[in-house]
């Protein structure tokens, strides 16, 4: 929910605003292009300029379950229809859309951050947003034994790694390592940290969801997931 003054934005961070912006983050973009206005637009409104910016925000991903949370979570939030632009590529369209979530830290690989915003939401909102990143970027490994996110995004990173900390969930952060013309940063989480982070966070993605289990399990401990 987004409150608008007369002079500026204050932001109130659901959990569904907190998914929304963490899956623009993980596996989404933003972006804008000129597109010709329609024969109907300029009966209607008689412009000289026929080109007008058109504002989008996309969200790619192959998981039903999470895709489904996508529109869900944009139909009660923004209160909009999200539209199929092809294959595993699903939209939100409007200026005050993209706006809002490029504030709230949505963008490039190497740019999207935490903003204060959601650094300072409660709790659940916080966990919302770690699971939603999580299910697009996090793979777990039952052999290595952790949970690892590897990304450009150093400084990313290490706001993840710190909003993990609040809740006791321990992690690494290692790199640079050398992936053609990027260097990427690997963000680990082991031990008594992935039962930890499967108490309070878990997953909505039902693969990792399932790994996850297993994992805890051959850990010999237990967990609430």
């Amino acid at each position: 929910m987004v409150i608008k003054h007369e002079n500026s934005i204050e932001f109130m961070i659901s959990p569904e605003l907190a998914r929304i912006v963490a899956h623009i983050s993980g596996d989404g973009y933003i972006g804008s292009y000129k597109q010709r206005r329609s024969e109907k637009e300029l009966l209607a409104h008689p412009r000289k300029n026929k080109l007008v910016n058109r504002w989008y925000v996309r969200y790619v991903n192959t998981e039903p379950v999470l895709i489904e949370q996508f529109i869900q979570d944009a139909k009660k939030e923004f209160n909009r229809i999200v539209v199929s632009k092809g294959k595993h590529e699903y939209e939100l369209s409007g200026k005050w859309i993209y706006e809002l979530l490029t504030k709230l830290g949505a963008g490039k690989s190497q740019d999207w951050f935490i903003p204060e915003a959601i650094l300072t939401a409660n709790d659940g909102s916080k966990i919302e947003w770690i699971k939603a990143f999580f299910d697009d970027e996090a793979h777990v490994s039952k052999v290595g034994k952790r949970i690892t996110l590897n990304m450009i995004n150093k400084k990313g990173l290490k706001q993840v790694q710190k909003l993990l900390s609040e809740w006791g969930i321990d992690s690494t952060l290692n790199g640079p390592y050398k992936c053609r013309e990027f260097y990427s940063y690997h963000l680990s989480i082991y031990r008594d940290s992935i039962i930890r982070y499967a108490q309070v966070v878990g997953f909505a993605h039902p693969k990792k969801k399932s790994n996850l289990k297993e994992l805890v399990e051959k850990m010999n401990g237990s967990a609430r997931i």
